[in-house]
């Protein structure tokens, strides 16, 4: 039976190479990204792999609660399961931005939506054997400042953390919270030559590459190996190692409850 894998953030660098090398282990690839035209592209490569035409793109806005719901609403009358959910898709503006919800626009992206992605597809991940969910995050540090949301001046690195927090606690709780054995991984590729790189500066592009900066491939690579793995240990992964849980976040009933209680009141979407 084919399995179908689906992914946000699908038309750039690591979702688009992650797509790719799903596709050439005969999964079916729904595409879901902002750019129409960029989405068509990643779908011709597709079929070419494959030659599926059950490969699909999707368009959404996953910065609005509004279309990320209409988009789940449409996905859960069109398919009766699903087999891997890659939460991949984030924004890194360095200006202020406000979503059309009123909070950080980073924030909305690169947590909301994989909050709202995570329970409402829960019930079709539950109908796999393979029941996967990775979400491609940065480091752990910091905490998020909820208090701040509405007016985010922080720095754009606080922003990348924040989601990254927000998607650990979802990872490491996920079974206890949703009474179901779907397993989440928090991923983080360290350095990947992503768009987000290549707009950089040369000084930071050169301390990129001495760092160990990857292609999206590779990180790609890593990605698959962990769906294909029968056998997973762990639920962190950095740089495509194994690691330990970080004790904030193994330790971190009272920001789980606070990670909860701001998710379901600002979406109106409990975890049942």
């Amino acid at each position: 039976m084919q399995k179908t894998a689906l992914i946000t953030g699908a038309t750039d660098g690591i979702g688009k190479a992650t797509a790719i090398l799903l596709a050439q282990h005969g999964y079916i690839i729904h595409v879901l990204g902002t750019n129409s035209n960029k989405g068509e592209v990643v779908l011709k490569e597709l079929r070419n792999i494959s030659g599926e035409k059950e490969h699909q793109l999707f368009i959404c806005d996953l910065s609005s609660i509004k279309a990320v719901n209409q988009f789940l609403d449409q996905y859960l009358l069109q398919f009766p399961s699903l087999d891997v959910l890659i939460l991949n898709a984030g924004i890194q503006p360095k200006e202020a931005l406000l979503s059309i919800d009123g909070i950080d626009k980073s924030f909305t992206t690169g947590y909301i939506s994989r909050y709202l992605f995570s329970v409402r597809l829960n019930p079709l991940l539950q109908k796999s054997p393979i029941k996967k969910v990775i979400h491609i995050n940065g480091s752990i540090i910091g905490k998020i400042k909820y208090q701040q949301l509405d007016n985010p001046q922080y720095s754009m690195i606080t922003k990348v953390w924040q989601n990254s927090i927000g998607s650990a606690l979802l990872v490491y709780n996920w079974k206890m919270i949703s009474h179901t054995d779907v397993s989440h991984f928090h991923w983080n590729p360290g350095i990947v030559n992503t768009q987000t790189v290549q707009k950089e500066g040369l000084i930071v592009r050169l301390l990129s590459k001495l760092m160990g900066m990857i292609s999206p491939k590779e990180a790609g690579q890593q990605i698959v190996n962990l769906i294909l793995s029968d056998h997973t240990m762990h639920q962190f992964y950095v740089k495509g190692k194994g690691k330990s849980v970080n004790s904030k976040i193994k330790k971190g009933d009272v920001l789980l409850d606070e990670l909860l209680q701001y998710s379901q009141s600002f979406t109106g979407i409990k975890i049942s």
